[in-house]
């Protein structure tokens, strides 16, 4: 017998026909619930592996109310609906489904989910019980190397951040009904394992507030206070009831809390609150990582009291730059210090620790390699293979042979044995870059691999195992290619265990001067020019500008900038296109047709690229297009070579 499952589902036609094909695949079914309540009652009864779960349900209650009660409880859920809502979508994927199935559906589809999303379950309830062992061992870490008070506070940080990632952390402990007792300390984070270090009112003068919002700083530990975090709408009507948190969310611009109060012992009191810039910054996950250490953590504040003779701490401010227990904090390549950016780095971190499938996401030029790099150098793998495969510069005819190797004579010009991407990987990591330009027959053959661990080359006669970690990534929507038929839905699943999302460089604009004095760096050899930076006017440019082309494009827009400097600083950008300043940088809109856009945009890559069509950092590469559609646009579009080639 296999998982039992609830289904939860309004419509009795529908929900008899549900249980009809999940038994007939083999599950058990162990109740039908028409309400979350009646669901909630069958969820403490049964304990199901698995929840069906319609969103719009007969008493007007909806499905999503009733996911973060699963998710605490470790039970995976998946979406079955009529409604394709772009808002209720958005609003489901927020509570982190294994899957989501639009009515009407076929039988195959379903069952394919279920088996799908049972293998990607497993992996995350393995990855938590990684993610809980690895926070009781880093504060047993802290608790048991006997350092100072103010050491052990140095180093709270980093035993939080790459598991709970936030952008202010507090921490507030009182004796029990003594409210002169309440002592405060929090952290600023600055940058990747750089924290402002607040002790008691330090934080709210450092904010520099008027004398009425000052008045307001009155920190208090809540008595019966419930562990919760609420994310975007819920967290802003919760800052209503706390004037404080007001004045706190809105001066640094937090959009998500979490919070675990604490009764301790000797007759203390104590709550850790944990806040968030990314309006979707807590889950479940977060909270249940907590209070499942709930008692570590109490013995590690406890600690800092015992140590310190239960005498007040040392009141002093500073930025403390924490080693971190999670990783080195070494990320080769990628620069910047954006709140989106700390979030990437954050997920690296945490995820090299781990064996689970990751896949990648963002436009093309944002550094999805990159952060692929950083997960293997980061990991137990980092001693074996790194092997990239560009999926969108495979030949179709040939892939299989490219990843999974050929006998001689396999086919014709096989004249010898030939090893593929994955058996050269084996140990190590492969990174298969442009997933979603991957055929539809060589997905089946991958889906297997990442099934069965093993790999049959083409013309063998035997399968092949094979230790291999993979890393992908893609430039499309792959929920969009699913649905229009060309990504398989299975293989979707079993790559998306742990999504990783590369922000395109316009929502990260705040990390333009430091990549840019970066590929000043990076390409002072090359040009054999020093050049130490940039005028205002300059960086005003580059940061008034979107990027389509992203980080490469910046990267090789500097680089030609170098070329044509002659000074010690660039003092004006050559701007691709349309983009036209006056000298205060204001943008001159131009009505043009979609055509002349489009031209004007492919030539303004194309000049950047000095003319280079395909390859490595070429246009078609920026703009996200294969080389044959590329050059039957500039045809198209009358786009003459003499006027991008040898600039």
């Amino acid at each position: 017998m296999k998982d039992t499952i609830l289904i939860v589902e309004d419509e009795f036609i529908v929900a008899n026909d549900l249980s009809l094909i999940i038994k007939k695949a083999g599950y058990k079914v162990c109740g039908i619930a028409a309400t979350v309540d009646q669901a909630r009652n069958l969820v403490d009864k049964y304990n199901p592996t698995w929840v069906l779960l319609d969103i719009f349900l007969q008493d007007g209650s909806k499905g999503t109310d009733l996911a973060p009660y699963l998710t605490e409880r470790k039970i995976g859920f998946i979406y079955i609906s009529a409604n394709a809502n772009q808002r209720i979508l958005e609003i489901a994927k927020l509570t982190s489904p294994y899957g989501y199935i639009l009515k009407p559906f076929r039988e195959k589809d379903l069952i394919i989910m279920l088996e799908i999303a049972t293998e990607k379950h497993r992996q995350n309830i393995e990855f938590e019980k990684q993610r809980e062992e690895m926070l009781r061992m880093q504060i047993k870490s802290v608790c048991d190397n006997g350092h100072l008070p103010k050491e052990q506070i140095a180093m709270w940080p980093s035993i939080f951040q790459a598991l709970i990632p936030f952008d202010y952390f507090r921490v507030r402990l009182q004796k029990r009904q003594d409210n002169h007792s309440i002592e405060e300390f929090s952290y600023i984070r600055e940058g990747y394992d750089r924290y402002k270090y607040c002790l008691n009112n330090q934080l709210p003068e450092s904010m520099e507030l008027n004398r009425k919002d000052s008045a307001l700083y009155k920190p208090t530990v809540a008595n019966g206070k419930k562990a919760g975090y609420a994310n975007g709408n819920e967290f802003r009507q919760l800052m209503f009831d706390d004037l404080w948190e007001r004045v706190l969310c809105s001066h640094f611009d937090f959009q998500s809390k979490l919070s675990l109060p604490l009764l301790l012992t000797n007759g203390y009191v104590a709550s850790l609150d944990f806040y968030s810039k990314n309006p979707d910054g807590f889950s479940g996950t977060h909270l249940s990582l907590l209070l499942t250490n709930e008692e570590a953590i109490g013995q590690l504040i406890m600690n800092i009291k015992q140590l310190s003779g239960n005498g007040r701490l040392e009141n002093e401010s500073s930025t403390i730059n924490p080693k971190s227990l999670v990783s080195a904090g070494n990320f080769d390549g990628i620069v910047g210090n954006s709140p989106e950016l700390l979030k990437v780095l954050d997920n690296i971190s945490l995820v090299s620790q781990s064996e689970i499938t990751v896949l990648i996401t963002g436009e093309s030029g944002t550094g999805k390699e990159k952060v692929a790099q950083n997960i293997h150098k980061l990991s137990s793998r980092r001693q074996k293979p790194f092997i990239t495969v560009n999926c969108a510069a495979l030949p179709h005819e040939l892939i299989e042979s490219e990843l999974f190797g050929h006998e001689k004579g396999a086919y014709t010009g096989a004249s010898e044995r030939r090893i593929g991407k994955f058996e050269l990987a084996n140990g190590g990591t492969i990174f298969l870059d442009e997933i979603g330009e991957m055929p539809l027959d060589a997905q089946v053959k991958l889906l297997r691999v990442l099934q069965e661990k093993e790999i049959d080359h083409l013309g063998g006669k035997h399968s092949v195992k094979v230790d291999v970690r993979v890393v992908a990534a893609t430039n499309r929507t792959l929920e969009k290619e699913v649905a229009e038929g060309r990504f398989r839905l299975d293989l979707y699943y079993r790559l998306n265990v742990f999504p990783v999302h590369m922000p395109p460089l316009r929502d990260r604009k705040v990390d333009i001067p430091a990549l840019s004095a970066h590929f000043l760096n990076v390409y002072a050899k090359d040009t054999g020019k020093k050049i130490s930076g940039f005028s205002q006017f300059a960086l005003d440019q580059l940061q008034g500008y979107d990027w389509p082309g992203n980080i490469r494009e910046l990267g090789h827009l500097i680089q030609r900038s170098m070329i044509m400097t002659n000074g010690k600083i660039i003092d004006k950008i050559d701007l691709p296109g349309n983009v036209k300043e006056d000298e205060n940088v204001a943008k001159i809109v131009e009505l043009k047709t979609l055509e002349e856009m489009e031209t004007s945009h492919i030539l303004g890559v194309l000049q950047s690229c000095r003319g280079k069509v395909c390859g490595a950092g070429g246009a078609a590469e920026i703009l996200g297009l294969p080389p044959s559609t590329l050059n039957s646009k500039i045809k198209k579009l009358g786009i003459k070579r003499e006027s991008y080639f040898n600039l």
